[in-house]
């Protein structure tokens, strides 16, 4: 409550405050179990702003975890009482999941994008005549020679995907864990 003067009457006027429309007097601080607490510090740090900050390869996979977590999350949501906190509890639970299905999309837009990139390498093969003969024949003229390498498939893959690393950063582990881990899946050899 907060008690002003007018200026143009000087009539006393009692009202709340809309930056604070509830009374301090009345106002009590919200306990909460150390399992709930736990798991809300939990859903935050390792999924939630992990999603935000779209570090998609550093939220947790463990199925037990998100399980516990959600278990956790329900039960509260189903004993509370006060709607706004059911509210707020279940924005909780569902950013959760948003985060998990956000590593899952993450990872099934790298799988296609490496489908995408193998089938235009198909492609590009058959347009370029790579299984063509050329036979030399009578050759004149001059020669010249040049020399060209070439990157092992995971890495070509993973600047396609991801871009050239930036200068001394070199390559994440993480996002050629996964590169490794779909090459497999397709039966290519990410080395050779």
């Amino acid at each position: 409550m907060s008690r002003s003067k007018s200026l143009l009457t000087g009539a006393q006027n009692t009202s709340k405050s809309m930056v604070n429309p509830v009374s301090t007097s009345s106002q009590q601080e919200l306990q909460f179990g150390a399992d709930l607490v736990t798991a809300l510090n939990t859903i935050e740090n390792q999924y939630v702003s992990k999603e935000a900050q779209k570090k998609y390869l550093e939220i947790p996979e463990l199925m037990s975890q998100y399980l516990s977590l959600n278990d956790t999350m329900t039960s509260t949501i189903t004993r509370q009482k006060n709607t706004n906190l059911r509210l707020l509890f279940q924005i909780a639970n569902d950013g959760l999941l948003g985060a998990l299905n956000s590593k899952t999309l993450n990872e099934m837009n790298v799988d296609l994008n490496f489908q995408v990139l193998m089938l235009n390498k198909k492609v590009d093969d058959i347009l370029s005549g790579k299984n063509e003969m050329v036979a030399l024949g009578d050759v004149q003229g001059e020669f010249t020679v040049t020399k060209t390498f070439k990157l092992a498939p995971i890495y070509s893959y993973y600047i396609y995907l991801y871009g050239m690393p930036a200068y001394g950063v070199g390559f994440d582990a993480a996002k050629l864990s996964l590169l490794v881990a779909i090459m497999g899946k397709y039966g290519v050899n990410p080395y050779k």
